[in-house]
């Protein structure tokens, strides 16, 4: 009997040995997964919670007085050399990594240069072949390609997109029109306000890589309209989306292949093209005061449309110049696309925005700005200069006019530039007769 019980007490121990690292094995796999869930959604809410990033990341950013720019013409180089000063000034106060812009007047890039840099790690230059993410600049950029298909009439703004996609996944959306989804009246929710659940988690992970901008659909479908259609105005980066995929079955190929033919190729650009891993990307910073650490890594495949592209500035100037010549989208199209758009009631929405892009009626002035994970971008047309500016930055700031602000003092020193051009060829022209 001892030695029954003694082998009995063996095997109760055995037993509470195995269970204990049994528990603590599924206990393990139990953090692992939360921690594996519980990490992007961290990640997420530190891009603008400084005291949950890791505090010992944090570099200072190297001073750079170093202006990376193209040769001009000489009928600008005055002007690029106070541009650069410009730049290099507003780089300092802004603190950021790098800044690079570019000014086209007449479809061609007169001036475009980088500061700062690129890569802080491996203290690389910004230089202007350097790519940026765009943001919400991408808007005008699927814009573009709606304006061409308009013209060409394989779609019409006011038709519901049910007539060129019969398989959306979410019943709401069969009476939209693209016209509403490129005005942001059309109900669709932002990031914020998506009851798509599991969308919503996917929205802030950004692990998810997509390679048709359908996958991207789901993970809104579940979410219902905001609004009926036309009554109110809700920024949408997810109704961009939904344009996209509808501009993709209308034209019978991906909204890749579409982008490539009719805005790439169409205009003889390298970019813009999807944020993917390139020798010529930048990196991308968070930042605090005057420091910054490296962004989180994020696949911003699945917001392709609305907010997933990157580009040169130099690119993105000749895209916008492009919208000024009537062989590439018609004058009547860009002015519908420039309008701002009115609701039902016949009131101007609320953020005057127009189809795709903002329209500024005191200057007279196109344009969309973008804020991406550690960058942002600009971009304006001014139609009676006949001049697009583009500017990106390898952060963010709190206050995107603070970013911005440079855009008007290079648009003004180009604008002088160019009339004492166009008086100098007339003095020209006069003494030669």
């Amino acid at each position: 009997m001892p030695r029954l019980r003694g082998i009995n007490s063996g095997l109760r121990s055995l037993t509470v040995m195995i269970v204990r690292k049994v528990l603590a094995c599924i206990t393990a796999i139990v953090v692992a997964v939360v921690l594996f869930i519980a990490a992007p959604v961290v990640g997420f809410f530190s891009e603008t919670t400084p005291w949950m990033r890791n505090p010992l990341a944090w570099q200072a950013v190297p001073a750079s007085n170093t202006c990376q720019s193209t040769p001009v013409a000489p009928q600008w180089q005055l002007a690029a050399d106070k541009a650069c000063e410009m730049l290099i000034a507003h780089r300092a106060s802004l603190h950021a990594p790098s800044l690079s812009a570019a000014i086209a007047i007449e479809g061609e890039v007169v001036w475009r240069a980088a500061v700062g840099w690129a890569n802080l790690a491996d203290e690389q230059a910004a230089t202007p072949a350097t790519l940026y993410r765009i943001g919400s600049t991408s808007k005008p950029v699927t814009g573009t390609l709606l304006a061409r298909l308009v013209d060409t009439g394989v779609v019409d703004l006011d038709e519901p997109i049910a007539s060129y996609d019969s398989a959306l996944p979410n019943s709401e959306w069969d009476a939209l029109t693209l016209r509403q989804l490129a005005s942001h009246m059309a109900g669709l929710p932002e990031y914020g306000t998506n009851r798509d659940l599991r969308g919503l988690y996917h929205s802030m992970a950004l692990r998810q890589h997509h390679t048709d901008v359908r996958e991207g659909l789901a993970l809104f479908d579940g979410s219902p309209l905001r609004f009926a259609p036309g009554s109110d105005f809700e920024y949408s980066s997810f109704g961009t989306h939904l344009m996209a995929a509808v501009l993709q079955s209308a034209g019978d190929q991906s909204f890749h292949e579409l982008i490539r033919q009719q805005v790439q190729q169409a205009l003889g650009l390298s970019s813009p093209v999807p944020d993917q891993a390139s020798p010529q990307r930048a990196r991308f910073y968070q930042q605090d005061g005057q420091r910054v650490q490296l962004w989180r890594d994020v696949d911003l495949s699945s917001k392709l449309p609305g907010g997933g592209f990157m580009s040169t500035p130099s690119d993105l100037a000749l895209l916008g110049s492009a919208w000024l010549d009537p062989t590439f989208i018609s004058e009547a199209t860009r002015k519908v696309f420039w309008t701002p758009q009115v609701l039902n009631t016949g009131e101007v929405n609320p953020q005057s925005y127009a189809l795709t892009w903002r329209w500024n009626s005191r200057d007279r002035y196109a344009h969309h700005g973008g804020v991406s994970k550690g960058s942002m971008a600009w971009l304006a047309v001014y139609p009676d200069q006949a001049l697009a500016v583009a500017l990106t930055m390898n952060t963010t700031i709190p206050d995107f006019a603070d970013f911005s602000s440079v855009q008007g003092e290079l648009v003004e020193l180009f604008k002088k530039a160019a009339m004492n051009g166009a008086a100098s060829d007339r003095q020209s022209g006069s003494a030669e007769n």
